[in-house]
Order: C-alpha cells, then sequence, then structure tokens
C-alpha cells in the first residue's frame, strides 16, 4: 500500500479539468474524440460548465478546484482541440504556477494567443504580440487565454485573496480596483486573470510545443460551409444541419 506521503502526493498532482461548454452544448465530432483520448494524472476529474459568460464559468471551476483539494486546474475550451493526448499532463509537469499552450487566433492577423503588455504612442494599454520564439520553445508572458491552461491551486488561492472574482471581464465595463490601487486591465476575462497574475509575481509561461487547434463557428450543410455571423465570436463550436 502507498504510504501516507504518496497518498498526499498523489493528491497534490489530481487536476480538475473544466469544460466551458455553449449553452446549445453543440460541440464537433472532432472535440468529443478529443475528451476521450485526454490523459490526466491519476485521481483528476472532468466539470462540464454550460451555459455561463465565461467569467462566472471559470471563477466556478477555480472555486470548486481550490475547494476540493485539487492541486491542479485546467481549462478546456469547447472550441479548443489539444493535438497532443497528454497535453494537460506535459503542461502540468513544467511545475509552473501558471502555464498555458498555444493556438492561433481565428481572425487577421493571426496572432498566437499570447502577449505582452504595452502601451501605444497615445499611452493607451495595448497588448504586444510575442515573436522570436521558434516552435517547442517555453517563453513567458502577460497574456495568455484559458482555451488550453494549466492552473496551480496555490496560485488561485493567492489570486482569490485579493480578487473574489478572479476571472473578471474587463472589457466596456466600469473601472474596478485591482493590484496597487489601480484598475483591471481592459481585457477578457481570462487576459485580466493571466495579468493580475503578473502583477502578484507569477508570469505564465507558454508552451509552444504543446499546440491546440482552434475550431471555427460555423453551419454546416451536405455540401457547404457557411459562417455564421454571431456578436460572440468566442463560442467557436460547429453547428451541424
Amino acid at each position: 500500500m502507498p504510504g501516507a506521503w504518496e497518498i498526499t502526493g498523489q493528491r497534490d498532482k489530481r487536476m480538475l479539468l473544466a469544460i466551458i461548454v455553449p449553452p446549445d452544448l453543440v460541440v464537433s465530432m472532432d472535440f468529443s474524440q478529443v475528451i476521450r483520448n485526454l490523459q490526466l494524472p491519476p485521481g483528476s476529474d472532468f466539470m462540464r460548465v454550460v451555459g455561463l459568460p465565461f467569467g462566472p464559468a471559470r471563477n466556478q471551476a477555480a472555486r470548486v478546484a481550490v475547494d476540493n483539494g485539487f492541486g491542479y486546474l485546467g481549462f478546456l475550451d469547447s472550441d479548443i482541440r489539444p493535438v497532443q493526448p497528454d497535453a494537460y499532463m506535459i503542461l502540468s509537469s513544467l511545475g509552473a504556477p501558471l502555464v498555458s499552450g498555444i493556438y492561433w487566433q481565428r481572425f487577421f492577423p493571426a496572432f498566437p494567443v499570447c502577449f505582452n503588455a504595452g502601451r501605444n504612442e497615445k499611452g493607451e494599454h495595448i497588448r504586444v504580440p510575442i515573436t522570436g520564439w521558434r516552435p517547442g520553445d517555453i517563453f513567458p508572458a502577460d497574456f495568455v487565454p484559458a482555451g488550453l491552461l494549466v492552473v496551480q491551486r496555490q496560485l488561485l488561492v493567492k489570486v482569490f485573496e485579493r480578487h473574489p472574482l478572479a476571472f473578471f471581464w474587463g472589457i466596456d465595463v466600469a473601472p474596478v480596483p485591482d493590484v496597487g490601487g489601480g484598475q483591471a486591465y481592459p481585457a477578457s476575462e481570462d487576459f485580466t486573470f493571466s495579468y493580475r497574475c503578473a502583477q502578484l509575481g507569477y508570469r505564465a509561461l507558454v508552451h509552444s510545443g504543446v499546440v491546440g487547434l482552434h475550431e471555427l463557428r460555423c453551419i454546416v450543410g451536405p455540401k457547404w460551409i457557411v459562417p455564421l455571423p454571431s456578436p460572440d465570436p468566442l463560442h467557436g463550436v460547429f453547428g451541424v444541419l
């Protein structure tokens, strides 16, 4: 039988993988196959969050991971297909507080979805694309998405101590107090989270060898594909007619 320290070590490596699913529950066949083949540490579990806005969905998953003693929280959005079945094993094996795989924007210019903070000539906040890396490199970033992400429990606890809403949608909203008496960065809920972590001294890592395919939202018919004009481009799932 494993000793107490071995059991404790196994618990520390458990992951709660939160799968964020749109309200219509529609995901592609490829995504369903990915879920069946994913490899996670022993004792890990899945959590499907359906129909909530992304911020509340991620906060709910983070609270469940912290309250139930999971060593890691993983996120997998329903429009992301990890290429490697062991993607989350690779990311968690780095031992980093916050680490993301890599995938690309679905619109022009198709930058990798990871950026550093900067300002333009007007002094306005901007996100600066990260360049100069080679496939397989691991590099730091101020902003990473949550579609293919792993967060250590200890970091979630630290963020929650300062921000009851760890994931907060900072776009087109009233200014929100943030670290050091400033304001929340104008960004999506996952970018806001990673930026807050960077402010706390825990800058995210991007593993460019762990790749996700970013699915497009469209309607698929017998002989045609029609893009779906949607006010919410973050839902990258397929609807099949």
